[in-house]
């Protein structure tokens, strides 16, 4: 069976693919950037808000973590119902929902007048908001980019930065000033700029028949536990999650613990969105660069978040401690990029935004623990040099936890579920069959002009893993090199 390429069709699949890496795709971008700041900054300030909480209502550390604690877990429990709602209804319409309901909850939140109402408030309400913001915007991203979308992700990753940058000693400053209850007022009306972001997220209509992907999505995808290398991945990043909060919440109380003062301690989670910032922005183009392993650049950015961890036990002066916050925001903004990417590489293209979903779910259950786990150690010990230590190794484990993926890639067969029958042309000609063997039919060399030969297969571009098939040789198959070239896509390949 072999290929027969026609280039009739070439003016308009190029017109209809000119949305692709550029054009609108950047007000997405500038969108989802602006999403970013409102739900993952305001969480990479949990530090912050905690401190203001148990100084506030005068409560236990413990009790006081599980209010910043359930809030960033339930963000990821409702990652498959945000996913799912996203394909079903659109983007547009989940982050405009998402938008008014962290300002309901929020505004809630400024009435509380003990603990117990900020539970199902910040907790509960705005976690669900902010899921439902943060998640349709990964997967609108997928949708507007392909060679450029680790780049993007880069982009869109350092609005958590800039939140936290911002927000970090302006939350701090506004609390003391006029209170914790005008404090979430002025929170309320930051997180509108959803609703904002939500309108930019413009649908991409004739997105089906453009890329040629008929996979229906599932709210759980039971296919994907199949792929060992998916397993292995969210095991690893579930045992991280157990102490991933650790820092962002109790770090800036460690410091007020150690006599500094509370705006200075505050500023440290603004070093940490800094080195985010960076982080993102140089890893994110670092990440593209079709040599680079993705996961292996992640494994060594946990590692350094553990050392960071660990090192703080040992710091007595702020700066040592801004040092470490900023080194530990530096990794953390390359792990943020890289889950989604890596996620797109090993199951492919058509199940990423089901897999995302069932990923963060899955991770939500154990990003519960840290935080409340480290405030009860602190009511204990009255030290955080035991909860630090825990953090330290649990993060050093999470990245070792890695190694098996790479192995386990390269024992997965990906024959027979690659051949000429799943070879489509999407861009300058189209693909049909003609029943003849592979080798006996040539591809239309006119349609081979620009495109480099014996480049690794990516699946829409991801070029992080080499392509394997036991059918057809890799030499037939090419990838987009630059907008105006073609690319061959062998649709069911997923463990690439």
């Amino acid at each position: 069976m072999g290929l027969k390429v026609h280039r009739s069709s070439h003016t308009n699949e190029a017109k209809e693919l000119s949305y692709l890496d550029g054009g609108w795709g950047w007000a997405v971008c500038f969108g989802a950037f602006i999403v970013h700041i409102v739900t993952v900054g305001q969480q990479n300030i949990a530090g912050v808000i905690y401190s203001e909480l148990v100084d506030t209502f005068n409560t236990s550390r413990a009790e006081t973590a599980w209010v910043t604690s359930l809030a960033s877990s339930v963000m990821y429990l409702f990652a498959p119902l945000a996913t799912f709602l996203s394909d079903k209804y659109g983007c547009r319409k989940v982050v405009i929902f998402a938008g008014f309901l962290s300002v309901v909850s929020l505004a809630s939140s400024s009435l509380a007048k003990d603990l117990l109402p900020m539970y199902f408030t910040y907790g509960i309400g705005w976690g669900v908001g902010a899921s439902f913001g943060m998640f349709p915007s990964l997967v609108m991203l997928t949708k507007y980019f392909r060679r450029r979308l680790s780049f993007v992700n880069g982009i869109t990753s350092s609005g958590a930065a800039v939140g936290a940058l911002a927000l970090a000693p302006l939350v701090q400053q506004l609390s003391s000033a006029f209170g914790t209850s005008n404090m979430f007022c002025f929170l309320g009306g930051l997180n509108a700029l959803m609703i904002f972001s939500g309108l930019l997220y413009r649908p991409v209509h004739d997105e089906e028949k453009l890329q040629k992907l008929t996979y229906k999505r599932k709210f759980i995808d039971k296919s994907l536990f199949r792929n060992k290398g998916y397993v292995i991945w969210m095991i690893a990043l579930s045992t991280f999650m157990l102490v991933f909060m650790v820092p962002f919440v109790h770090l800036v109380k460690l410091t007020e613990d150690l006599k500094i003062s509370k705006s200075k301690a505050s500023l440290l989670a603004g070093f940490m969105a800094a080195g985010g910032l960076l982080g993102s922005l140089l890893f994110g183009k670092l990440s593209d660069h079709r040599y680079c392993n993705r996961l292996y650049v992640c494994q060594f950015s946990i590692l350094s978040m553990g050392v960071a961890s660990t090192l703080v036990t040992i710091a007595r002066s702020y700066i040592w401690l801004a040092v470490l916050a900023t080194g530990f925001g530096v990794f953390d903004g390359c792990y943020e990029l890289l889950v989604p990417v890596i996620t797109k590489d090993i199951v492919g293209i058509k199940k990423t935004p089901t897999a995302i979903g069932m990923l963060y779910f899955v991770m939500a259950i154990p990003k519960t623990i840290g935080p409340p786990a480290a405030g009860w150690i602190f009511d204990i010990f009255q030290s955080y040099e035991t909860a630090f230590y825990v953090t330290g190794s649990v993060m050093t484990i999470a990245s070792l936890i890695m190694f098996l993926i790479p192995q386990v890639q390269d024992q997965e067969s990906i024959s027979g579920s690659s051949s000429a029958s799943d070879i489509k042309l999407l861009k300058g000609s189209e693909v049909s069959e003609n029943g003849s063997s592979p080798s006996s039919q040539k591809v239309d060399e006119k349609s081979r002009q620009g495109i480099k030969k014996n480049t690794r297969l990516s699946v829409l571009a991801c070029y992080s893993f080499p392509f394997k098939s036991n059918n057809i040789s890799s030499k037939e198959y090419y990838t987009i090199t630059a907008p105006d070239e073609f690319l061959l896509v062998a649709e069911k390949v997923t463990c690439v």
